[in-house]
């Protein structure tokens, strides 16, 4: 209990902050290029030889509330992208595929972190809350666990909406659920592309796409005149990166922090109302069903 105690207090930076919201942000082993479907795959591929757990990024969360401490992210479990590439044929529509996932505990986070911070192999954005924000967040984060939304994992899934979430995604839904996130945020963490129909496999469309006609044929994402779906993600690779200009900017309305040998940015959100509304939202599609 000693040990797990200081860690806590180690990854938050402060003994005496009672109220802190953070993301931690690993990017990916080699980076990703996402210039053209065949690009994106061939990154992936890459970054999948690396043998990171993390092949695609990840994104920790801490929530120290008072005297409750959370630490939590989102994982697949079985993660098998290239079964579903070679065998399931879903091409670029993997980019909806709903995995099996699960809900990180302190107990499988805490030495990575402390490992990864001790390395500078990690970012940080740090956020100060007010106890109406604290308790949004910690209602948001009881309820996730208790109602196994984490069961499902994949990178177009929508966490508020009980859909499941990428680890990107679920990071991001704590900032959305407190009231914090800030447009240059959203801006420059989010990524959108337009997925080619054509490209695009199960759970998009019937038929099967093999991963060799997308690197063969994947020159270029659709136009918006093009049948496509487009698609918005939260990058980590984008995340780290913009953390570290925030450092080297050294801007008035944030200050700048060092975890052993990682640094990080820190809002100080106090001031700001904690959002009225409700925490978990509703489809307003009324065809809409989860696949």
């Amino acid at each position: 209990m000693k040990n797990l105690i200081f860690t806590a207090l180690l990854l938050s930076g402060s003994a005496w902050a009672k109220n802190e919201l953070t993301l931690f942000f690993k990017p990916s082993p080699k980076g990703y290029d996402w210039s053209t479907p065949a690009a994106v795959l061939k990154s992936a591929i890459q970054n999948k030889l690396s043998f990171d757990s993390h092949f695609m990024g990840h994104v920790f969360v801490e929530l120290k509330c008072g005297d409750q401490y959370e630490l939590t992210g989102m994982s697949g479990r079985g993660f098998d992208p290239v079964t579903q590439l070679l065998i399931h044929q879903r091409g670029l529509g993997i980019f909806y595929h709903s995995f099996e996932g699960k809900l990180q505990t302190i107990s499988e986070i805490e030495d990575e972190l402390k490992t990864l911070l001790s390395e500078g192999k990690v970012t940080f954005t740090k956020f100060l809350l007010n106890d109406g924000q604290c308790k949004r967040v910690t209602q948001y984060f009881h309820e996730y666990r208790d109602k196994n939304i984490g069961r499902y994992y994949g990178l177009a899934h929508r966490p508020r909406y009980g859909e499941g979430s990428g680890c990107s995604a679920y990071g991001v839904s704590f900032l959305d659920v407190a009231g914090v996130m800030e447009q240059e945020m959203k801006d420059n963490w989010s990524q959108t592309i337009n997925i080619p129909l054509e490209l695009a496999g199960p759970p998009v469309t019937d038929e099967g796409v093999s991963i060799f006609k997308v690197l063969m044929s994947g020159d270029k994402w659709a136009s918006d005149k093009e049948k496509h779906r487009a698609l918005t993600f939260w990058n980590p690779d984008k995340m780290n990166d913009w953390v570290k200009k925030k450092v080297e900017l050294k801007q008035a309305y944030y200050s700048v922090e060092n975890l052993q040998k990682s640094q990080g940015v820190v809002f100080d959100k106090t001031q700001v109302p904690a959002p009225m509304g409700p925490i978990w939202l509703q489809h307003t599609d009324p065809m809409y069903q989860k696949k």
